[in-house]
């Protein structure tokens, strides 16, 4: 999480201006539309979820008024034939008169049953159980629980505690699969009316179809489902599902519907679409009229808001990103315009100017640039006329010290002198050294051919092994194919000069001194080499960075900081010059210049 903060922040601050921009834009151009969308079109559900939720449960509550008919039409059916004197007086016969009476017996009673229930398109079968052993009914079959039926058993031991009164029951079913045409019976413990003496029992089957036909007026919505339950939450009645009426209503929210009178609420279903349970319950049965319909169906009347909040944020959205484009452009257009003219600047084009229209911030800022461009240019100028005039004068001053042409003409007295006493040693000393000297007076170019200034070191280690003898031993090793080349006056000198006093002079035992040259691609390298006390890598450093102060008093200041000086005066940047040392194991100092086939022939 660390790190995917840190790339978004690395990524937004190392992206351009225009993209910042568009980036800052967007957002506070979406985002609080899209927020003011979003809670538009939540809050717009919730009014049209409650407000069909409502109109569902007036669709509930008709039904169940309607519901409620058909329970009276039944209560006043099961009176008529308690009271009808006809169906008395059959139930009161002997159990053993004639055939022939009682075939007369079972037409009146059966036209008398037609006719109740010709008044109205009923799905119901009546059945009339004589304790006399008669049995009439409407259908075609006599059940055999109701033709051999036991007093105790559920139905008819409620009617016999009811004594006459009406009662209601369920027909509960253990198997999912059962047919569920019978859901609900009701029933009467018939007695005489003169004596209140038992006569037999009726019951009234009400089919499921009867009771659906009257809820399917409610009108259900796709997807849903209208269930009738009975006060202990069993379904009595179910639609368009019909494979758990008979069973117990097994829902986390059938509490809460038992519990209730009527109302509406959204159970919290984990793992699947959520819905609204709708509920209402008859004053008269104590049956709840529920129905389940899915949210998504509630809330489709709100999706021409969704649809319309997401067609202007989309819209917003695309007039944002245009905006934002227009303003991002216009504000970085000449910001870019002067980044190029940095660039042009920063590559040594100095004849660039900002013209601007505005003078807003980037306006301004493109004058300072064009004062700033201004100023540069005549700094310039400056440098470069005081560089020239320190490049004369320090090489004028390292010339100088070579200079004392008083000491030449007394060179050149102590050498006749020497070969008048015939002292061939001191003689060829002085020689050398009166070259050395008339090399350094000579005024000229400060490039020379590689093989004279080695004639000139040559010279110097000559003095240099007269001095220390046999303490001295130096090797040099120049190619032929670079000796007419040139290189740089007095640059080899300086380095050997600071080889021999601060590496071999100070070295116990014998020293060794290389001077090696050739030629390395379109460049002339030298290396020096000797197996003095070396520097400590601090040290290199130093001279390198042309920090090291020597603390000795004798010091002439030709050595490897002016050598380095003079390379950089020359050649600017296109020179190499390297220092490997390590205590008591010596210095190797290597040195490559441009080639050069004339004395003119150099670029800084």
């Amino acid at each position: 999480m660390f790190n995917l903060r840190n790339r978004l922040q690395n990524y937004l601050l190392g992206t351009s201006l225009q993209k910042k921009l568009i980036i800052l834009f967007l957002p506070l151009a979406i985002i609080p539309l899209s927020i003011l969308g979003t809670f538009s079109y939540y809050k717009s559900s919730q009014v049209v979820q409650t407000q069909v939720s409502k109109t569902i449960l007036e669709s509930l509550s008709q039904v169940n008024y309607s519901l409620n008919y058909f329970v009276k039409d039944i209560e006043q059916l099961t009176m008529y034939i308690y009271s009808n004197r006809e169906i008395q007086d059959v139930l009161s016969k002997d159990q053993g008169r004639t055939l022939a009476e009682k075939q007369q017996d079972e037409k009146r009673v059966n036209d008398i049953l037609d006719t109740f229930l010709g008044f109205k398109n009923w799905n119901i079968a009546i059945y009339l159980l004589g304790e006399n052993g008669d049995r009439y009914f409407t259908g075609n079959l006599l059940p055999n629980q109701y033709d051999d039926y036991n007093l105790n058993w559920g139905l008819f031991r409620k009617m016999r505690l009811a004594g006459g009164n009406i009662i209601w029951d369920t027909h509960y079913s253990m198997k999912k699969t059962e047919d569920f045409g019978i859901v609900l019976s009701s029933g009467r413990l018939l007695k005489k009316i003169e004596t209140n003496k038992p006569l037999g029992f009726m019951v009234v089957d009400i089919m499921e179809n009867a009771l659906a036909d009257k809820y399917n007026k409610a009108h259900l919505q796709p997807g849903g489902q209208m269930l009738l339950l009975d006060r202990n939450g069993y379904v009595i009645s179910s639609t368009p599902s019909k494979h758990i009426v008979g069973t117990k209503l097994n829902e986390p929210y059938l509490d809460k519907v038992l519990t209730g009178n009527k109302g509406f609420f959204e159970p919290a279903n984990k793992g699947s679409a959520p819905v609204m349970v709708v509920y209402d319950t008859s004053e008269i049965t104590g049956f709840k009229l529920v129905s389940i319909v899915p949210v998504a169906v509630l809330t489709k009347e709100s999706s021409s808001i969704r649809n319309l909040m997401l067609f202007i944020i989309i819209l917003f959205g695309v007039v944002s990103c245009w905006v934002a484009y227009v303003l991002s452009v216009t504000i970085t257009n000449p910001l870019r315009k002067l980044k190029s003219l940095m660039y042009l600047v920063e590559n040594g084009n100095m004849d660039v100017a900002f013209s601007s229209k505005y003078r807003d911030e980037v306006g301004q800022l493109g004058l300072s640039f064009n004062k700033m461009v201004q100023r540069i240019k005549q700094l310039i100028d400056e440098v470069y006329k005081k560089q020239l005039m320190l490049k004369e004068a320090e090489i004028k001053a390292i010339h100088a010290q070579f200079n004392p042409h008083f000491l030449y003409n007394a060179l050149d007295s102590i050498n006749w002198m020497a070969r008048i006493n015939k002292m061939t040693d001191i003689s060829q000393t002085v020689i050398s050294l009166g070259e050395l000297l008339r090399f350094s007076i000579r005024k000229g170019q400060p490039f020379i051919q590689v093989k004279e200034d080695m004639h000139q070191i040559r010279n110097f280690l000559f003095i240099q092994q007269m001095r220390y003898g046999d303490k001295l031993e130096v090797e040099i090793q120049i190619d032929e194919e670079i000796e007419s080349l040139y290189t740089l006056k007095l640059l080899i000198q300086p380095i050997v000069e600071n080889a021999i006093t601060h590496g071999l002079e100070i070295k116990p035992g014998k020293g060794q001194l290389s001077i090696r040259g050739w030629r390395v691609r379109e460049c002339v390298r030298f290396e020096i080499r000797d197996n003095g006390v070396g520097m400590s890598s601090e040290m290199v450093e130093r001279v390198l960075s042309g920090k090291y102060v020597s603390d000795s008093e004798q010091n002439t200041g030709i050595g490897l900081e002016n050598s380095i000086k003079r390379l950089q005066l020359y050649f600017g940047s296109n020179y190499r010059f390297e220092i490997e040392s390590e205590i008591m194991q010596g210095t190797t100092i290597l040195i490559e210049i441009p080639i050069m086939r004339s004395g003119e022939d150099h670029r800084v």
